[in-house]
């Protein structure tokens, strides 16, 4: 596989510029969402006339044109200047359009910028190196989702750092309403990466955030019957993780933070908590296996 050392000084500080000019855009996007009265910058949180508010407001920043002029950019950069390997890694990611809903709008411009950043950093070696062992969940973890970009790293680190603090109650069901927050975010982006024309899941609940993205995920369990068919294998463990991912949602609604819980389950152990933040890691996982195997 081509590496860092393959590229020129000019295409390496080529990529640099593009690098930091991405982050303006993402910097731009928020500070859309801001004039938009959405200070979460949540896109959940946006309301029906803020698309009219928004349309005024592209009149006068061009935000969303710039940041899918700069995905175009990028994208025609790689296709004269990279190597063919790096250059699919590039272009593979969506880009950015095909939604018409500003939510979506909003998200897909996100993404697109997010998991090309993250592309260009491993591309010029500047990418954080991924910890082993003990330290799976240590900052600059969870390698697999900052990869596509699913989600901002400074909101992935925040959630790790508070899925490895398990030694008090309050702690572990701190990090069991991370892990559950972890596993919404990563299906609500991978939704968005797979389909940039979905719209209207934002504010799903999980079971449902999963029904729509295995339809868009899973192969077609007929086309390999060394697969197990429709019934057995691989169809069966994947529809067991509808269990897995209603068990952490409704594990954060009894015994997790962020539900509105007045007591605190005294029983709660750091075992239970593991069991939760496991089967995050598996499920998100899985979903980004997924879409590098489909968009590759």
């Amino acid at each position: 596989m081509a590496s860092s050392t393959d590229l020129s000084a000019p295409v390496i500080t080529k990529l640099r510029r593009f690098h930091r000019q991405g982050q303006e855009r993402l910097e731009a996007i928020d500070a859309l969402m801001r004039r938009l009265g959405v200070d979460s910058l949540n896109t959940a949180d946006l309301k029906t006339d803020d698309s009219l508010n928004a349309v005024f407001d592209e009149a006068q920043h061009s935000t969303i044109e710039k940041a899918q002029k700069w995905v175009a950019d990028l994208d025609e950069y790689a296709r004269g200047y990279l190597p063919e390997a790096m250059r699919r890694r590039v272009i593979r990611h969506p880009n950015g359009k095909g939604a018409s809903q500003l939510p979506a709008l909003v998200d897909n411009a996100r993404i697109a910028i997010h998991s090309r950043i993250e592309t260009v950093k491993r591309l010029i070696g500047e990418a954080a190196p991924t910890p082993a062992g003990t330290e799976r969940d240590a900052a600059g973890g969870w390698p697999h989702l900052r990869e596509l970009g699913l989600m901002e790293e400074s909101v992935l680190d925040g959630y790790l750092s508070t899925m490895r603090s398990r030694r008090t109650v309050a702690q572990r069901r701190a990090a069991i309403g991370a892990a559950k927050e972890l596993v919404e975010a990563t299906m609500k982006g991978a939704i968005h990466y797979a389909d940039p024309a979905a719209t209207g899941f934002e504010k799903d609940e999980m079971p449902q955030l999963w029904k729509r993205l295995r339809t868009l995920i899973q192969e077609d369990p007929a086309a390999d019957p060394a697969l197990g068919g429709k019934d057995i294998g691989v169809v069966k463990t994947v529809s067991g993780m509808s269990n897995v991912i209603t068990g952490i949602a409704e594990t954060r609604n009894k015994v997790g933070t962020g539900h509105g819980n007045p007591t605190a389950p005294k029983k709660l152990q750091e075992s239970h908590v593991l069991l939760v933040v496991d089967s995050a890691h598996t499920i998100t996982r899985f979903i980004t296996s997924r879409l590098n195997e489909l968009f590759a």
